[in-house]
């Protein structure tokens, strides 16, 4: 996911709510400094970040707010390649979009080194941005947990208390070039040209339909794992003999809920609302 940020500091609700568009306005907060951890103590030379620390969040709970709908706040955290415990955040609070940096230990704590950067839209619906950047201001400490092949962040203030848990789906094993071997309990010719491309990161799909080019979107459930649907689906118009065949192809990628693998991950399987398998891709080994 790519992202462009303004450079408008961070500020209190009531001033947020009385912000028509971005303007560039320098606001005291509470938030204390922390020095950047130039000089590495005993704690932070004791390991290193999980790897999987580093990468796109996206939350699902906010203070006591479960969070619903599809503009869900996220978080995006970099490494910093000057400093193997300074973390660069990157973020949207269902709103406006922040970034700041972070001092992290493998120990698990985490503190912001000064104050974080947003925009300063006014939003109408916007009911997580308050606790989001909250959660962010007095994060003190964090751990991460391994469910399924999901991880879940826990953000926590001084006190030890949860502020914010985020999701993280772990379906690398979904990105790549793929061939359909079968739509539903149907085989499909080996010398089909129906094949695609799943690009995670993105959130793109595009590729041969059989005859037409296609290409969509795809969208990540956080709250139900390794959940993942393709919308917005769009082909060309050409006229083939087989239409009947990509239309069932079409029509199983609008119905996909949930993926899942083989223990080689060569071979994926997508499942529908009802738990059955629609289509089935074998992974194509490009030179």
């Amino acid at each position: 996911m790519k992202m462009k940020f303004s450079v408008c500091l961070l500020t209190t609700a009531s001033v947020i709510l009385a912000m028509s568009a971005c303007k560039t306005q320098k606001v005291t907060t509470t938030t204390p400094t922390v020095g950047v951890v130039k000089t590495q103590t005993v704690e932070q030379t004791e390991g290193t970040i999980q790897k999987v620390f580093y990468g796109e969040w996206m939350a699902s709970q906010v203070g006591e707010q479960h969070v619903t709908g599809e503009n869900r706040p996220y978080i995006v955290f970099d490494e910093d390649s000057t400093n193997p415990f300074m973390v660069k955040c990157y973020a949207n609070n269902g709103c406006n979009t922040l970034n700041g940096e972070f001092a992290v230990t493998p120990g698990g704590k985490m503190k912001s080194t000064g104050e974080l950067i947003s925009t300063m839209m006014m939003c109408n619906d916007a009911p997580y941005e308050m606790g989001f950047n909250m959660a962010l201001n007095t994060v003190e400490s964090y751990t991460i947990e391994k469910v399924g092949s999901d991880y879940l962040l826990y953000l926590k203030n001084g006190a030890g208390a949860t502020t914010m848990i985020l999701r993280k789906s772990d379906l690398d094993f979904v990105n790549g070039a793929w061939a359909v071997q079968k739509i539903g309990n149907t085989p499909v010719p080996q010398d089909s040209e129906m094949k695609i491309v799943i690009d995670i990161p993105e959130l793109k799909i595009h590729g041969n339909a059989g005859c037409n080019i296609l290409n969509g979107e795809i969208r990540l459930n956080p709250d139900v794992q390794n959940s993942i649907e393709f919308a917005n689906l769009a082909t060309t118009r050409m006229m083939c003999p087989d239409m009947e065949t990509e239309q069932a192809f079409l029509k199983a990628l609008e119905s996909a809920k949930k993926v899942a693998a083989t223990g080689n991950k060569d071979i994926i399987f997508f499942t529908d609302a009802a738990g059955n398998t629609v289509l089935v891709l074998k992974r194509l080994m490009l030179k």
